[in-house]
């Protein structure tokens, strides 16, 4: 298990600096172009705050690139090694695991990113963005699945659709109304959990399907009842 964080602009591989040059680092036999990548996206990120605190305010958007953009790296990082890879968000604090990013052969490149304005990270103005450079929000962007995403939703949301009514059938024919009521109450305790979930890569689309599948199977208990 190998474990990539951010520690006062360094960044640290398994607990050791990652540089290519001095005596307490080491480059792992990471390719040279991954470990500058690396080494810049640890120097912003230690212009960032404090972590995220759980229940707050998400993050902004420079904060959400330099997220993005590091778990890029470390799925990058995973592939090279090939180990699986924990990253510890530096904005949120949270530990993303990275287990099956090993398979992929060829892993996108990384495009640079230009460390933050010392001025700005000081809390004065930062200058302005010359029209065609790269901002920390271009260069972490993410194109998003559509295809893959819209039909994991479908499916989730047949399978979700399916399942309720099978179960709720019953307790409609026998209760009417109450079985409704008793339907609902057991899907309202469901819905904190998967809201915390709607904005995570790959389970937000279950989320979305999930949600899809129970307001429809509602409907159609609804007209059941009465």
């Amino acid at each position: 298990m190998v474990e990539l964080r951010a520690v006062r602009g360094r960044p640290l591989v398994a607990g050791v600096p990652l540089s290519a040059h001095g005596p307490d680092g080491r480059t792992w036999g990471l390719p040279p172009d991954l470990v500058e990548a690396l080494q810049e996206w640890a120097r912003v990120a230690a212009s960032l705050p404090a972590p995220v605190p759980a229940g707050g305010p998400g993050p902004d958007g420079e904060a959400a690139a330099i997220s993005r953009r590091g778990r890029r790296l470390a799925a990058r990082m995973s592939v090279e090694l090939a180990a699986p890879v924990d990253y510890l968000d530096p904005v949120t604090g949270h530990r993303v695991a990275l287990r099956a990013v090993t398979r992929t052969p060829h892993p996108p490149p990384v495009p640079p990113l230009r460390p933050r304005d010392t001025a700005a990270a000081a809390g004065g103005s930062a200058p302005p963005v010359e029209q065609g450079a790269l901002t920390p929000e271009a260069v972490a962007a993410e194109p998003t699945p559509w295809g893959v995403g819209l039909v994991l939703t479908v499916l989730v949301a047949g399978v979700v659709l399916l399942a309720n009514l099978a179960l709720a059938a019953p307790l409609i024919t026998g209760l009417g109304v109450l079985g409704l009521l008793v339907d609902a109450a057991v899907v309202a305790g469901l819905v904190p959990a998967l809201w915390l979930n709607r904005r995570v890569p790959t389970w937000r689309w279950a989320v979305y399907g999930t949600f899809a599948g129970t307001g429809v199977a509602l409907v159609f208990l609804a007209v059941a009842a009465f």
